[in-house]
């Protein structure tokens, strides 16, 4: 019987070479190269979302309709992941997260210049593919190349990219827009986004613990199903599906509770919402580092307690209990993010692409699932309904990083 493919850290008879650690000029290229990565990748990802608005006039379709110019890229980065696995090991990670940049920020140039809607959702699905390349393989990346009791700095300042490019990319293109138009706003994005792959291409290093290997499709599979089968990364997965998922409602949902009695914003205060996210960069950039000194058993169930009192802090009637219960919200979530995320990297000795893949395609489909569920209980339930179902996901989401806790208690 064949043996699952491992993750090659060096070629065959060689010592692999010691991880980076804090401090060095190698960490602080990989950390900042990680940046700019993953802020390229959400400013693109979520760059259409501020101009739906915009994408419904235009095109005169039904604002349902126009939402397909973010769903469209999210269903295909989340269905890429899996593609990604498959290629992960064959290809130089480098190369392949290289060519997801350049060609997702083309990709985004020419969605400013298409005719029709249907031409531009075709080109955003493509996208998303595109992009799908980059996120599971730096995850991977740097569990490899880092060492553990400095990867959560690492891992944070990626994580706090894309807080930033997901913001920017939709307050960005908001503000652009409204000075020229949808089109002028992401070409601007896109041509943005191609800079920062060329400082990637530039800062990132090569490689050192990996080695490309080809490895047959069945092994992949095989390798995919005892990650499946691991309490602890089924329990990340199940983690990063639901927090995610309850994220993204909170973000889509909040505004109209703020739009009506008794607190009645006007939607560009409510926009302005968005700015929260400097609260997760907060987060991750906190969590990270104390995650590696504290130990990550000991953090994520703290902060998921922190997400679950910020969310019962809205139900408030007073406006400042509401931000301030959306601020801890925001903190919790991605800081607890941030250490799921290189536990994923860490907990996986072999198989790391294909660990962080698998914890990225249940980020995002916990996205899709919860996040469009939650609109149906926001119809029937109001802000209290959705309130209610969140905290059921945030409370098992709880229990499991207690779990989580109690095996890495006993285990040591």
């Amino acid at each position: 019987m064949s043996s699952l493919p491992t993750d090659s850290f060096a070629p065959s008879g060689a010592t692999p070479p010691a991880g980076v650690t804090r401090g060095t000029r190698r960490y602080t290229h990989i950390s900042w190269a990680m940046f700019f990565g993953g802020f390229a990748t959400f400013a693109q990802l979520y760059c259409m979302q501020s101009l739906l608005p915009l994408l419904a006039t235009h095109f005169d379709i039904t604002p349902a309709r126009s939402s397909l110019a973010v769903s469209a890229s999210t269903l295909t980065m989340a269905g890429g992941l899996l593609v990604t696995c498959l290629l992960s090991d064959s290809i130089s990670r480098k190369r392949l997260m290289c060519a997801a940049l350049f060609s997702s920020s083309l990709l985004t140039i020419v969605s400013a210049f298409t005719p029709g809607f249907a031409s531009l959702i075709a080109i955003c699905a493509l996208k998303g593919l595109a992009l799908s390349g980059l996120p599971a393989i730096a995850m991977a990346y740097l569990s490899e190349e880092v060492e553990h009791g400095s990867l959560g700095m690492s891992m944070g300042l990626y994580i706090s990219g894309n807080i930033l490019g997901g913001m920017v990319g939709r307050v960005g293109s908001a503000l652009l827009a409204d000075v020229f138009s949808w089109r002028v706003a992401v070409a601007v994005i896109g041509v943005s986004c191609f800079l920062m792959s060329l400082q990637f291409v530039r800062g990132l290093p090569p490689s050192q613990r990996f080695t490309p290997r080809r490895a047959p499709v069945s092994d992949i599979v095989r390798q995919a199903r005892r990650h499946l089968k691991d309490p602890a990364l089924l329990g990340l997965y199940l983690f990063a599906g639901l927090m995610m998922g309850s994220f993204v409602s909170v973000y889509n949902y909040l505004g109209f509770r703020l739009e009506a009695p008794p607190f009645g914003l006007p939607q560009a205060v409510i926009g302005m919402i968005f700015s929260m996210y400097l609260i997760g960069v907060m987060g991750s950039f906190i969590a990270g580092p104390l995650s590696d000194r504290l130990g990550r058993h000991r953090m994520l169930w703290l902060l998921v307690a922190l997400a679950l009192c910020g969310l019962l802090l809205t139900l408030s009637q007073q406006l400042g209990w509401v931000i301030g219960g959306l601020a801890l919200f925001t903190f919790g979530f991605f800081g607890g993010h941030t250490v799921a995320s290189s536990w994923v990297g860490q907990h996986a000795r072999e198989g790391r692409a294909a660990a962080s893949a698998l914890y990225l395609f249940f980020y995002y489909m916990g996205s899709t699932v919860l996040g469009t569920y939650t609109g149906v209980v926001m119809h029937g339930s109001g802000w209290h309904g959705v309130v209610a179902l969140l905290s059921v996901a945030l409370l098992i989401s709880l229990a499991v990083s207690l779990a989580m806790r109690r095996a890495f208690m006993r285990k040591g």
